[in-house]
């Protein structure tokens, strides 16, 4: 076994696969082709999974570890709902995790959940956790339960479309319209919540 084997670890494997699906769909994500990619042998893919739907499975929880979970817990500290909404916000936006370019997975995992049972349903899961974590804070800001739950499906689908646009039509893929977008719901809620 070369070095560059036993040094890969079971993430290499994960971000490749999804930057590998990222660029052709879920029929690039090939054991064969992603050891090419890597520059080892088939091997060093069967040290850390079991076959090509461990993979998988491993694909669509680092998305939800590294793209959800780990952004809640980054913005946890921050004292007040806005200062939270502000700073996901801004980590949301980050173009990359590790290798992997977010605003390409993320459409790339819907296009594949399009296609698949399992990952609908993981992707499913996974929207309705970040809606969820939105609507909560929103509550907490002043937000009534139904109103804040059509604020915070309005944020996400225009997360959702800003990182389609910047695969598409990067000229109206701006981070500051999404930003001035929820600052404007943000005030609103507030402004709504002081004249009660």
């Amino acid at each position: 076994m070369n070095r560059k084997t036993t040094e890969l670890s079971r993430i290499d494997w994960v971000q490749a696969a999804l930057g590998a699906l990222a660029q052709g769909g879920i029929e690039s994500v090939k054991v064969e082709r992603l050891a090419k990619t890597l520059g080892v042998s088939k091997g060093s893919f069967y040290w850390h999974f079991k076959d090509r739907g461990d993979l998988l499975a491993a694909m669509l929880d680092f998305w939800a570890e590294e793209f959800t979970s780990h952004l809640i817990e980054k913005i946890a500290a921050f004292s007040t709902p806005r200062e939270r909404l502000e700073n996901l916000a801004d980590e949301s936006l980050i173009a990359t995790v590790g290798t992997v370019d977010v605003a390409m997975a993320e459409s790339a995992l819907r296009s594949w959940a399009s296609q698949d049972a399992s990952a609908s349903a993981f992707t499913a899961k996974v929207d309705a956790a970040r809606i969820d974590y939105l609507v909560k804070e929103l509550v907490l800001l002043g937000a009534s339960g139904d109103r804040a739950l059509s604020l915070a499906k309005g944020i996400y689908l225009a997360l959702i479309g800003l990182f389609a646009a910047r695969g598409s039509t990067p000229e109206l893929a701006e981070n500051g319209a999404f930003k001035a977008l929820l600052a404007i719901i943000l005030d609103d809620v507030q402004g709504k919540a002081r004249s009660r």
